[in-house]
């Protein structure tokens, strides 16, 4: 094994890209696209929260009420007091499938794909895959129960996976909080700068649109990043929080050697000339004496073959025959 494989030498990993696409985000980013299609197909619409879309709802028109009953969460399918509730729990399921808008959907499928290979090369894609879908289908049930409050008689559409990816979205807070990101920000500041503005930004632009029938959730992917932040104080507490370079295990549980720097820890202190000539002539006797023990063995190796040459093997003590059995060993 070279000195460069031992476990001194090697580091944490860094939460970054991983070579390539694992099987969970290649299927996520397969099924929201395939999703989308099929759901234009079915309702004949781009957009689910613009006015011709409800429009053609309240008129009764065959497909996009077909569209809407398969997959337009809003909260009036859960929640049993609210005026023209209708049960529509089975959407709890199928919403977070199908992006509101093309333009939704494009956003969706950049987000999959990063957060996607960044999240599933560390928690592996079982756990992964949980936190995502858990992170679809709770958020868009706790945003039924809220949007309502914050969007009056206005519907609010609740579609597509920001939930999950939100909820995936928020795990370098515990992951690498210390790892420098742009313009050497840590990274726990940028990941919480960004889901702040999206959220804040969700629920001006709801609360703003006054003229629209319809608006899309505002509180859907805060929702996510909170059972992200749920999933991750979790796994915290059992310590199976994965442990990265810049994470929050890297100074607290790592061994000494296996901290940035170790190697580097060298102090250049003065030569001490009086410990050096101690050091060396304490070396010098040692290999005088072994010089001078091989010396008296060579000899009375000598003497001992002589004397089998002359009076036979069987002349020879028991110490003798020992010693001679030992040399024979060195040899």
């Amino acid at each position: 094994m070279g000195y460069e494989d031992r476990d001194y030498f090697q580091s944490k990993p860094k939460f970054e890209f991983s070579s390539g696409l694992m099987n969970g985000t290649k299927g996520l980013l397969i099924a929201v696209i395939a999703a989308y299609i099929s759901a234009l197909v079915i309702s004949d619409s781009l957009n689910y929260a613009d006015d011709a879309f409800w429009r053609a709802v309240g008129a009764a028109n065959p497909k996009p009420l077909l569209g809407f009953q398969l997959f337009v969460l809003t909260p009036d399918a859960v929640v049993p007091f609210l005026d023209g509730y209708h049960a529509g729990y089975w959407k709890l399921l199928t919403h977070w499938i199908v992006p509101p808008s093309l333009f939704a959907a494009l956003l969706d499928v950049v987000f999959i794909y990063f957060v996607g290979r960044l999240v599933e090369q560390l928690f592996g894609t079982k756990r992964f895959l949980i936190l995502f879908l858990v992170g679809c289908i709770g958020s868009g049930f706790l945003a039924s129960l809220v949007d309502w409050f914050l969007v009056g008689a206005r519907y609010s559409v609740i579609m597509g996976p920001s939930g999950g990816i939100f909820a995936c979205f928020i795990t370098p807070v515990w992951i690498a909080p210390n790892q420098k990101s742009f313009f050497g920000w840590k990274l726990r500041n940028v990941v919480l700068g960004m889901i702040a503005f999206f959220g804040g930004l969700s629920v001006l632009l709801a609360v703003a649109n006054t003229g629209s029938p319809a608006v899309l959730s505002p509180t859907q992917l805060i929702w996510g990043a909170g059972i992200g932040a749920v999933f991750m104080l979790y796994l915290k507490k059992r310590g199976r929080v994965p442990s990265v370079a810049g994470g929050y295990q890297q100074e607290e549980n790592l061994q000494e050697w296996e901290k940035p720097g170790y190697l580097n820890k060298y102090e250049d202190k003065p030569f001490d000339e009086r410990k050096f000539a101690a050091t060396a002539d304490k070396q010098r006797k040692a290999e005088e004496k072994e010089l001078e023990r091989k010396k008296g063995d060579q000899a009375k190796l000598d003497a001992i073959l002589e004397k089998i040459s002359e009076k036979g093997i069987t002349s020879l003590s028991r110490s003798e025959k020992k010693f001679l059995d030992s040399q024979s060993k060195k040899k």
